[in-house]
């Protein structure tokens, strides 16, 4: 489709590329239309009952002559401020206003003079979009004119904060468009969008873009005359554009242009697979250049530890592109000259786009390195700079080049040495090009370029994030890449031709060759390079990008926490010093969010402070200022992956780049390490030595703040011994001592450690044993020794760091805000980082100690080093860090007094003399067993988080601490392990145990892949054993998983009025084994969000459950709670909405799809009166660890509060049952697997035979394929002595298999009537919870659960089946938020009162549901009652017949809308006998169980649709009838359309019309206005309200 020039996108405010390509998905065009199909909907209802509703669309065809009327008024008026001019210039306006949809009643305006705000009507918070009215405007330019006057009238700004918007005073009065869209777009409560109606121009801009000089303008004059109205043309394409419903957020909480802005940058860099890779497609290509042309030189091959170097130096030198493309993307950074002549011919990047689409054909031309060279000489131009002394206000005039230096790591020459050694080609640069600057081909529109404008920081460092578990190597042989499906996406393997013989061809990773176009193997050859993502890296790493909208919310919540809190308001100055925290680093998306936002909050209080404004003009630079000084000084980070963290300061230096700033170093406070394995500043008494106490108790943490205060005191200071503010003398820092978990790699797996050399094995446990043992006398004195050493290098390392952190900060001036005097830094960055690096200081010294007590934890399988004993262990620790100075009274003062960082040397080097510490290099000489506690530490990268951020922690801890952590368990995956090796053990579904047995030997015998095994099982097999271990992690309870360890750690690691905000998943909430953990979330929480991932916000599984918590101190619980969630946007309205309107639940009832409405209701503050809520529902023993109970509304809070106090099922003592185990008792040959029908005496059910008050809903197939293969039963077919068809019959050994089935007193279970229910927990399910009643005989597997009696009445059983049917009994269970259904949750459900009148009609119904066949003949006669022949149903009945007191084949209700209606009677009884109201059950019903109500209203495969003689109309039926909508009489469609033979029986039906869809809310309201009125008749006692 051809571009339309009505439509002026300015300065790439949207690809060009989305807006332009005919691509009917991922597009522009693909949005317009389906904004037409909700039009059509609207214009022409699909029920023709229904009236058409006007749409933009329907408005615009029925005005477009007077607009083209009121627009010809305007071009014949020769001045735009005329009456007449003005005159049809105010009418234009109210008739777009009209058109676009601002007069509905869905919005609510506040006019203010020229300025108009929008809000939905029940949304509190600020106008999310504003309306301004401006002269006619000839041109778009004429209409930005700055300083002109092109509103319609002044404006007076006013306080967007509040919902009155009242007049700001004091403020200067605003007379140009461009102002006044500044002055919106910049305030923090500004609206997100704004629409400018001028005349025969609408302008669209937006919060983020427009103070980038972005925006969208739409010719109206040309769309009017040119009435183009083809399908997704410019007329929908302009109204689309302009449609109010594009502008304010939807019902749902979305807006269109946020969505559609969103979708532009994912299509723009392809961040889930395009850009990503082609970034590592070029590293591939870069580093294979470099190998040939190595090669080509006759320098040799590079030795195999270079891969890795290369691929990082490859991926730097794209990085570099790319840095420049964004660069000269954003020319106010003044990064490069962009504009001068000079530079956009020689150096401009544009060239390069021009490059990339040309074909070299010579040889000579593609091995020529005339583009590497360019390029050369421009990294070097920006790094080094060109008459950079030039005066700034001179540029323009000045006749050359002006590059300012940027001194950046990422251009430095040793960053790319390998690359810079040989160069690289001209044909290979250009592959390259082509993947960093190109879109996709498509086969409609071909390829566009990347807008590199449009792209984020955050797509930037999602691009890399993906590749952070690649590593890269040299082919020793030729290899063939394979893949699970052949699909390398998500990891894949090299192998040699004698591992590529014995794996299917399935798996082989192919590509289109560029020659043949025919699909080929990916293969290479020996001595090329291989870029792959290993399964096991990617598993320990467990990176997933984290979408912005999710960022941008974790962020801003927790600010909602930290700042003016108290009743007391943060001051702007407070803001540059709050210091935040990364913990789990990636890309560093969330601390470069956390800066955006502090940046803004630091303005804008300013502002306030000061009672003026930033000029609208100045903010963008003055806001990039302010983030530049907070990412400078304030911001923290830490990875195990070191690219990671070098990437992610790129990241971070590119969101905060400063015209005129060189390149920040934030080597202090981004570092490498592993956050969760490091030694703290913790200390046992000496005391605890006795007995070995020490090894079983948790540490008393004693904060480096305590240290802090005695140097920044005066008096303290000058009175103060080094190492002396901690009295140390009865006390042991915990790494001094040896853990419980040193040698943790012992506990492997059996399948590991029976890989592991015998001897080494057993001399591993030895020593184990051996370094715990109890301590001499002659120890606890050298350990108390060691520990005022400990104290005196901490306080000198703190002393460094502090001086090292002054002299690296920078001075920058922000606005409103005197800085400090700047007196120029006397300690260089290289000084810095050789102290940090020194072997021999203090800050080594302490690190080497620490890393050597991990190191223990860690010590390999693999190594022949004896680990050392425990006077070894104290001789070494003794070298390092010296010993008690007795007398240093004459050297202490001066010592003391040092402050600068010559003099901080100084005593360094005179205390460790005096302290008698050895060379660090001649105490590992002498102990080999430091060697390999270097190598394991290097590894594992430990971080000492009070060493190593010493300054953080002694200011008290950090601020802000924000991330999302692993989502991964430290469990040994052996297969996973030995596939990198043979990728057998991973694309084999299942392999036999002989297989198995045969391959292992040959894979063992691959070079590496024993150690592998060996060191990754115990690699993974120590972090678990870490992370669980009390005395490190003290409230860590339940399955180590990394989230819960990087939560106590953020609890830990936060200042006083700290907080944290984490999206991390949430086992713990219901996990049966962290009441103490659970206990204190709860106490630290301040706001909890749990979100479903249905919409795939992360690309992961959409039944994934995480959420957004935000953490403080240790307080009584008190915290603000939502779940259920979809999309962060819907707690942001919800938070500010009225509580007016429906409630809503999971899915939206209206449209069918997730529910986004945001709803005060939603919001749920969780105290100690709501735990207890939680504790009466779940039965545990204390409040305070109640498990997490889910309720999405205020109904479903007031329904779990009334059910809390009720009597339970578990009053009953009923029994239970999990049936056979279906795979071990299996084995063991208790039951074998055969097809055909049964008695019940022998049937073995499973989870599928049952549904509601069906026990026998569906038939296994034949074919027995999967889970799924199953037909329904045909209950009207069903014969009276039907028997269930079954997969499972019983052993001939007929004995064993009646004893070893469940008993209950003695009794077998088999001898009972039993409710069973499916044991899987479908929490998004039509029902979650589905039981039954089955017959005596049967049996069942574990995926059913059973419940029965040998002692109470069957009367009672079918009572209690009775309430576990409801919706009730169903919301109940969901609300706990469990996978399975146990015996526990059952036993929750609370019990009906027998006496209740409703009790037996409860049963009567349940009767007539369950009883199908003469198997339950005896439960009917036992459970009849006289008053069933009485008991007239309440709502239609199309196949009723009398019954009486024994069974027979009319007993059963057969019709399944009898069916239906009869469970809805129960479902309303139920909740009149447990007191809850009506309007509650229908909210429940409607909110929580929207795959039912989807079915209810004729949606979805299981729809309920019922024909005119209460049969469900059939899916063939059902869709022919929709098809020739929905006709209401047999005439109107053909008996071949309505007859449907049924698949369980065969038989042949005719679905007589009309067919209709039941409302279930409305027959609820039916049913209890009948009971209602006939409980007043009969006095029958109920305690519905």
């Amino acid at each position: 489709m051809a571009t339309s020039d009505a439509l002026v996108v300015g300065e790439d405010w949207i690809s060009e590329h989305y807006v332009t390509t005919d691509a009917t998905k991922e597009s522009f065009l693909a949005r317009v239309l389906e904004r037409r199909k909700e039009w059509e909907a609207l214009e022409k209802p699909a029920d023709p009952r229904t009236a058409p509703v006007a749409t933009p669309r329907s408005r615009f065809r029925a005005e477009r002559s007077r607009l083209e009327a009121l627009l010809a008024a305007l071009a014949a008026a020769e001045e735009s401020t005329t009456g007449a001019a003005l005159e049809a210039t105010a009418e234009l306006d109210a008739l777009m206003r009209e058109i676009l949809g601002f007069a509905s009643a869905e919005y609510r305006l506040t006019e203010r003079g020229p300025v108009t705000l929008v809000r939905p009507v029940g949304d509190e918070g600020p106008a999310p979009a504003a309306l301004l009215r401006a002269r006619p405007a000839a041109t778009i330019e004429d209409l930005l004119v700055k300083d002109a006057c092109t509103l319609a009238q002044a404006w007076e700004p006013v306080d967007l904060a509040e919902p009155a918007a009242q007049p700001v005073e004091g403020a200067e009065p605003v007379e140009s468009v461009s102002r006044a869209l500044s002055a919106l777009m910049t305030d923090e409560h500004g609206p997100a969008f704004a629409l400018v109606l001028a005349g025969q121009w609408a302008l669209v801009v937006d919060k983020e873009r427009w103070p980038e000089g972005r925006w969208l303008a739409v010719n109206i004059q040309l769309v009017v005359e040119r009435n183009e109205t083809t399908r997704g043309g410019e007329v929908e394409r302009a109204l689309t554009c302009l449609d109010a419903a594009s502008l304010v957020p939807g019902p749902e909480g979305e807006t269109w242009w946020a969505a559609t802005l969103e979708d532009s940058a994912a299509h723009t860099v392809g961040v889930s697979k395009d850009l990503r890779e082609g970034v590592r497609a070029s590293i591939e290509i870069i580093a294979n250049e470099v190998v040939q042309r190595h090669a080509a030189r006759g320098l040799g091959p590079l030795p195999q530890e270079q891969a890795q170097p290369l691929a990082l130096q490859a991926l730097r030198y794209i990085y570099r592109i790319i840095f420049l493309l964004y660069a000269e993307a954003s020319p106010e950074l003044g990064v490069l000259p962009v504009g001068a002549a000079e530079y956009d011919a020689g150096y401009g990047l544009d060239r390069l786009r021009e490059l990339a689409l040309t074909e070299l054909h010579e040889e000579s031309a593609r091995a020529g390195i005339h583009i590497y060279q360019s390029l050369d000489t421009l990294f070097q131009l920006v790094n080094r700079g060109l008459n950079a002394l030039v005066d700034p206000e001179a540029e323009e005039t000045f006749d050359g080049l002006v590059f300012q230096p940027m001194r950046a790591d990422l251009f430095r020459p040793e960053a790319t040495a390998l690359i810079d050694e040989v160069g690289l080609g001209n044909g290979a640069l250009l592959r390259v090009l082509r993947h960093l600057l190109l879109t996709k081909e498509n086969s409609k529109s071909g390829r566009g370029f990347i807008s590199y404008v449009e792209l984020g920081i955050n797509q930037l460092g999602a691009v890399y994030e993906g590749l952070m578990s690649y590593s890269g190597s040299f082919a020793t042989e030729r290899l063939w890449e394979v893949a699970p499906g052949g699909d390398a996406s998500k990891g894949s393997w090299v192998v040699p031709e004698d591992v590529m013989k014995g794996l299917e061809e399935k798996d082989f990773v192919t590509v289109e060759d560029e020659v043949t176009g025919e699909r080929r193997n990916v293969t290479y050859e020996k001595g090329q390079f291989v870029y792959r993502l290993s399964g096991r890296d990617r598993q320990r790493s467990a990176s997933f990008y984290t979408p912005e909208v999710l960022t941008r919310f974790t962020v801003q919540q927790a600010l909602e926490e930290l700042l003016d809190q108290d009743g007391r308001t943060t001051t702007a100055e407070e803001i540059l010093h709050l210091t935040v925290c990364e913990p789990a680093l990636g890309s560093g998306a969330f601390a470069i969010e956390a800066v955006r936002q502090l940046a803004e909050q630091y303005l804008s209080r300013r502002e306030r402070e000061l009672g003026r404004r930033v000029d609208p003009e100045e903010r963008p630079r003055e806001l990039a200022k302010v983030k530049a000084f907070i990412a400078l000084h304030q911001v923290y980070g830490v990875d195990l992956n070191a690219t990671a963290v070098e990437l992610a300061e790129v990241s971070l230096w590119l969101d905060t780049m400063v015209e005129g700033l060189a390149a920040p170093w934030f080597g202090l406070r981004l570092r490498r390490g592993n956050s969760l394995v490091g030694a703290r500043r913790a200390l046992y008494s000496t005391s605890q030595l006795k007995k070995r106490a020490w090894l079983s108790a948790t540490p008393v943490a004693e904060p480096l703040s305590q240290v802090a205060a005695v140097l920044d005191d005066a008096d303290a200071a000058s009175r103060h011994r080094i190492g002396g503010a901690l009295d140390v003398s009865r006390s042991i820092h915990h790494f001094l001592l040896p853990a419980k978990g040193w040698g943790s790699a012992a506990e492997v797996p059996k399948q590991v450690r029976d890989l592991v050399d015998a001897g080494r094995l057993k001399a591993l446990k030895t020593w184990r044993k051996e370094i715990t043992k109890a301590l001499s006398t002659t120890q606890a004195l050298r350990l108390t020794a060691l520990a005022r050493r400990v104290e005196v290098l901490w306080e000198m390392t703190l002393r460094r760091l502090r001086v090292a952190e002054a002299e690296a900060s920078r001075r920058i001036d922000l606005w409103g805000w005197e800085a400090q005097a700047d007196a120029g830094s006397t300690v260089s960055r290289e000084e810095i980082e050789a102290y940090l690096a020194e072997p021999g200081s203090a800050y080594r010294r302490l690190r080497l100690v620490m890393d050597a007590w991990c190191a223990l934890w860690y010590w390999p399988l693999t190594t022949q080093v004896r680990p050392p004993s425990l006077d070894e262990w104290l001789g070494a620790l003794e070298g390092l860090l010296g010993k008690r100075v007795k007398d240093a009274k004459g050297t202490d003062g001066t010592l003391v007094d040092a402050s600068s960082w010559a003099k901080l040397e100084t005593m360094e080097e005179v205390e460790l003399g005096l302290a008698g510490a050895r060379r660090v290099e001649a105490v590992i000489s002498e102990h080999e067993w430091l060697t390999v506690v270097q190598e394991v530490a290097e590894a594992q990268g430990f971080f000492h988080w009070e060493l190593d951020f010493a300054t953080v922690f002694a200011r008290g801890g950090f601020d802000l601490q924000v991330g999302n952590p692993p989502w991964v368990r430290p469990d040994v995956a052996v297969e996973t392990l030995l596939a990198d090796g043979d990728p057998w053990w991973m694309l084999m579904k299942k392999p036999s145990v002989t297989d198995r047995k045969q391959r292992l030997p040959r894979t063992l015998a691959r070079p590496g892949v024993l150690t592998t095994v060996l060191d990754g099982a115990a690699e993974t097999e120590v972090l678990g054993e870490f992370i669980s271990d009390q005395t490190v992690y003290p409230v860590m309870e339940g399955r180590p998983d990394l989230y819960r360890a990087f939560m106590c750690q953020v609890w830990a690691h936060q200042s006083k009025h700290g907080i944290s905000s984490l999206i991390h998943m949430e086992t713990h909430f219901t996990d049966a084994k962290t009441p103490g953990l659970r206990a204190a979330t709860y106490r630290h929480l301040r706001r909890h969000w749990q979100f479903s991932n249905d919409l795939l916000l992360f690309d992961v599984d959409n039944h994934i459950r995480y959420g957004v918590h935000v953490y403080g101190s240790e307080r009584p619980p008190s915290f603000l709670h939502t779940t259920s969630l979809y999309h962060p946007d819907t707690v942001l309205r919800s938070l500010q909405h009225d509580g007016s309107g429906e409630e809503p639940g999971l899915k939206d009832p209206h449209t069918g799809t997730w529910d986004l409405r945001p709803h005060a209701t939603r919001i749920q503050h969780v105290d100690e009166s709501v735990l207890r809520t939680w504790q009466a529902v779940t039965e545990v023993d204390d409040w305070r660890s109640t498990p997490m109970v889910s309720t999405v509304n205020s109904a479903a809070a007031h329904t779990l509060t009334a059910l809390a106090t009720r009597p339970r099922i578990s009053t009953l003592n009923l029994q239970f049952s999990t049936g056979w185990n279906e795979t071990t008792d299996f084995q063991k040959g208790l039951f074998s697997k055969e097809w055909g029908p049964i008695s019940w005496t022998d049937a073995i059910l499973q989870g599928p035979h049952l549904h509601v008050s069906t026990p026998l809903y569906k038939q296994p197939n034949e074919t027995m394929r999967s889970n799924k293969d199953w037909t329904t039963t045909d209950l009207e077919a069903l014969p009276a002595d039907a028997n269930p068809i079954t997969q499972y019959k019983p052993a001939d050994d007929r004995a064993t298999y009646d004893r070893l089935y469940t008993h209950w007193d003695g009794s077998p279970a088999r001898d009972h009537y039993r409710i069973a229910w499916r044991a899987m927990a479908a929490n998004t399910g039509e029902r979650t919870f589905a039981p039954s009643i089955i017959p005596p005989g049967s049996a069942h597997v574990h995926g059913v659960s059973s419940a029965g009696s040998n002692s109470i009445p069957l009367g009672s059983l079918i009572e209690t089946l009775g309430l576990a049917s409801t919706i009730i009994a169903d919301f109940f269970i969901r609300s706990s938020s469990k996978s399975t259904i146990q015996f526990s949750t059952f036993n929750w459900l609370p019990r009906l009162d027998s006496s209740n009148l409703l009790a037996r009609k409860i049963v009567f119904r349940c009767l007539r549901l369950n009883c199908l066949t003469d198997v339950y003949a005896d439960l009917w006669a036992e459970c009849w009652d006289e008053s069933f022949v009485t008991d007239a149903p309440i709502l239609e009945r199309y196949d009723e017949h009398p019954v009486g007191p024994e069974w027979t084949a009319d007993t059963p209700l057969r019709r399944a809308e009898d069916r239906r209606n009869a469970q809805a009677e129960i479902d309303v009884m139920v909740a009149m006998i447990l007191g809850v109201p009506i309007e509650d059950l229908c909210i429940i019903y409607r909110t929580q169980f929207a795959v039912l109500y989807d079915y209810d209203h004729g949606r979805g495969q299981g729809a309920y649709v019922y024909d005119a003689n209460g049969r469900q109309v059939p899916t063939p039926v059902r869709r022919a009838w929709k098809k020739r909508q929905r006709p209401t009489s047999n005439e109107d469609m053909a008996l071949s359309e309505r007859a449907h033979i049924h698949p369980g029986s065969g038989v042949p039906y005719v679905y007589d019309l009309p067919f209709r869809i039941r409302d279930r809310e409305s027959d609820f309201r039916r049913i209890h206005a009948a009971l209602t009125q006939s409980s007043l008749g009969t006095g029958m006692h109920t305690t519905s309200v």
